[in-house]
Parts: C-alpha cells; sequence; structure tokens
C-alpha cells in the first residue's frame, strides 16, 4: 500500500462511510485496550494457528489474509468517525518500515523497500512489513456497497483497499468507535498483536518493535517473544 494512496483512500472512505448511517458513540479518552495472545509453543498458546479471514477490495475481488504468508501483517482498520486517524497512524507505521516512502509520488512510494533485517544472508528476502488498511462499514444495503466501492476505485485504481461490508472485523477483534484499531498477524497468519484504541507512545512503541521481532521470527533469524 503506498502512502499517498493510503491516504487518498481513506479520506474518500471517510466520506463514501458517511453514507452508511454506521452508528459511533462517542468515547472518552481512555487507554488503549492491548492484547498480546501466547507466542506459539508457549504455555497457553494452545489456539494460536493461522487465523482465517477474507473479505473482498473496491474491485470486489477476494482478499485473504492467507496470501501474505511470509510476512507480518498489519491491518489498520475503524469505523467511519475513525477514519482520520486510522490514515495517520497508517501512514507512519508505513513510513516507518519503508522510509523511501516518505514524500514520494504514489508510484515510488508503492515501489518503496522494506528495511532489510540484520542478519539476512546475502542475496536473501527480508519478510516484509504490509500496513494495509481495512473500512470496517458493517452491514449496509447492496446498493450502498456499490457507491462504496466505486469510490474507493476511483481513488485508488490499483492497490487494493479491504472492505469489511459483514462487521467481521469487529467480530473477530474488537473494535473501538471513532478510533483506529490494530491486528498484527506473524509470516504464518497467527494473531500476535491487537490494539483497540489509538495507541499511545508506549503501545506504539511496542507494536513497532513487535511488528520487527515478527519479521525477524518469519526470516528464521530468532523467536519473537
Amino acid at each position: 500500500m503506498t502512502l499517498r494512496t493510503w491516504l487518498t483512500t481513506l479520506t474518500v472512505l471517510a466520506g463514501s462511510l458517511a453514507l452508511t448511517g454506521v452508528a459511533c458513540s462517542q468515547v472518552p479518552p481512555t487507554p488503549p485496550a492491548v492484547q498480546a495472545p501466547a507466542a506459539p509453543g508457549a504455555p497457553g498458546a494452545a489456539e494460536a494457528k493461522p487465523v482465517d479471514l477474507v473479505v473482498e477490495d473496491q474491485f470486489a475481488r477476494r482478499q485473504d489474509l492467507a496470501a501474505h504468508r511470509g510476512d507480518v501483517v498489519v491491518l489498520v482498520y475503524g469505523d467511519r468517525k475513525g477514519m482520520d486517524s486510522c490514515k495517520e497512524l497508517g501512514a507512519k507505521l508505513h513510513v516507518a518500515f519503508h522510509p523511501t516512502a516518505a514524500d514520494q509520488t504514489p508510484e515510488k512510494a508503492r515501489k518503496a523497500p522494506v528495511v532489510a533485517l540484520d542478519g539476512v544472508p546475502a542475496g536473501g528476502r527480508s519478510p516484509d512489513a504490509l500496513i494495509l488498511p481495512v473500512a470496517a462499514a458493517g452491514n449496509i444495503p447492496g446498493v450502498v456497497k456499490d457507491i462504496i466501492r466505486a469510490q474507493v476505485k476511483k481513488a485508488s485504481p490499483e492497490v487494493p483497499v479491504w472492505l469489511d461490508f459483514t462487521g467481521v472485523m469487529e467480530k473477530q477483534f474488537g473494535l473501538r468507535a471513532g478510533e483506529p484499531n490494530i491486528v498484527v498477524f506473524d509470516g504464518v497468519g497467527r494473531l500476535r498483536l491487537k490494539v483497540n484504541g489509538a495507541p499511545d507512545q508506549a503501545t506504539t512503541d511496542k507494536l513497532l518493535q513487535t511488528i520487527q521481532n515478527l519479521r525477524a521470527e518469519a526470516a528464521g533469524l530468532a523467536k519473537a517473544p
């Protein structure tokens, strides 16, 4: 996902999703709810298995989490009132792992390489950190789905944006209204970190370190804590 395309797309989504009439309650500032499931192989990790998550994009194409095995996947999602904060957080995360994407055109930002991991053999591949936006629209009428798809397709004609039209993100991972929500999956698709609510600095630091640790784990360099 390119930096500018990410920002443009979510700005359009904010307007498009306003048509859905999704209810968003006002939430007073509270610390984010952070959950780190037990690492695979650790006590209490019996349910640490790949997550089955399939949605669609603005082209009505299937988007499957399983298609990104080998890379760390970070889904940043929210309701219509959380779109601005989602786009800001997504942009920061994208640049953190793809620094040459900053201030580039969408085409160049899209091709920005991920920061290489120390210890990867010459010619080896460093697992990517894929920051993917998800619009949590909830259950909405088919005609509104078509409007949203058309708006997003116009804003992002090449890069897919995941569209949650069934409420699966809230059902599986929780959703704090009006704020960004984040889920992090390791190289085999297991949930390794969940944040519901705008992350403070300590949570952001934990998020970045977790992603980096999981990249190293996916490369076979270390076992993430």
